[in-house]
C-alpha cells in the first residue's frame, strides 16, 4: 500500500464502559457494534478486564458484556500480559511490563485504596504501549470511567515514545450509554 495506507485506531475499553452498557444483548451494544463497524476499528480489552466481568457461575465460563462482540469479531482479548506485580521496576527491560509498573505506582499514587483493582486498571496502559510496539501505524484511544486511569493513559504512553494516544472518560459512568457508542467517540480527533 506504500505511502497511502491507511493509520489504524485501536480503541482500549476500561471494565466500567461494558458495565454501563450492559450485558448482551441490548439496544446500547448493537449501536456500539455499528459505530466499531462504521468507525473501521476495534475494540481492545485485557485479558485481566476479560476475566473481572466473566460469569463463572455457569459451565463453561462465559462472560456476558464480551463474547457475542468477540464472536462477531468487533472485540478482541489481548493476549496476557505480565501478571508479575513483585517485580521491582529497575529490573524490567520490556517496555509493556515497565509501563505497567509505572501505571500501577501512578494509580496507587492517587488511590485512597492503594493496590485494590491498580494491577488490573494498569493493564489498559500496558496494552496501549503493547499496541505501539507491535505497530507502526497505529493511534490508540482509551476509555475509561476512572478519572486517574484516564490521566495514566494520557502521560505514561508518551514516556516511552508514543504520543498518539487520547483518553477518553467518562463521568458520570452512565454517560457512557450516549457518549461511547457512537463514531465520533472511537475516531480520531487529533487533541
Amino acid at each position: 500500500m506504500g505511502g497511502s495506507e491507511r493509520i489504524y485506531t485501536a480503541n482500549i475499553v476500561d471494565t466500567v464502559i461494558f458495565r454501563s452498557l450492559g450485558k448482551s444483548p441490548n439496544q446500547h451494544l448493537q449501536s456500539l457494534k455499528q459505530a466499531v463497524e462504521e468507525a473501521g476499528t476495534e475494540l481492545w480489552v485485557s485479558p485481566s478486564i476479560y476475566r473481572e466481568l466473566a460469569d463463572y457461575g455457569q459451565e463453561p465460563p462465559r462472560n456476558p458484556y464480551l463474547d457475542t462482540g468477540i464472536e462477531e469479531g468487533w472485540i478482541r482479548v489481548a493476549t496476557p500480559l505480565s501478571e508479575n506485580r513483585e517485580t521491582s521496576f529497575d529490573s524490567l527491560c520490556d517496555p509493556i511490563e515497565q509501563a505497567q509498573h509505572l501505571a500501577d505506582d501512578y494509580l496507587n499514587q492517587q488511590s485512597k485504596y492503594p493496590e485494590t483493582n491498580n494491577w488490573r486498571d494498569a493493564s489498559v496502559v500496558a496494552l496501549a504501549v503493547r499496541l505501539f510496539e507491535q505497530n507502526t501505524r497505529i493511534r490508540v484511544i482509551t476509555h475509561t470511567a476512572d478519572e486517574g486511569l484516564a490521566r495514566a493513559c494520557a502521560r505514561i504512553p508518551p514516556e516511552f515514545g508514543y504520543y498518539e494516544i487520547e483518553s477518553r472518560y467518562y463521568n458520570p459512568p452512565q454517560t457512557a450509554k450516549q457518549q461511547f457508542p457512537i463514531v465520533e467517540s472511537l475516531s480520531w480527533s487529533g487533541q
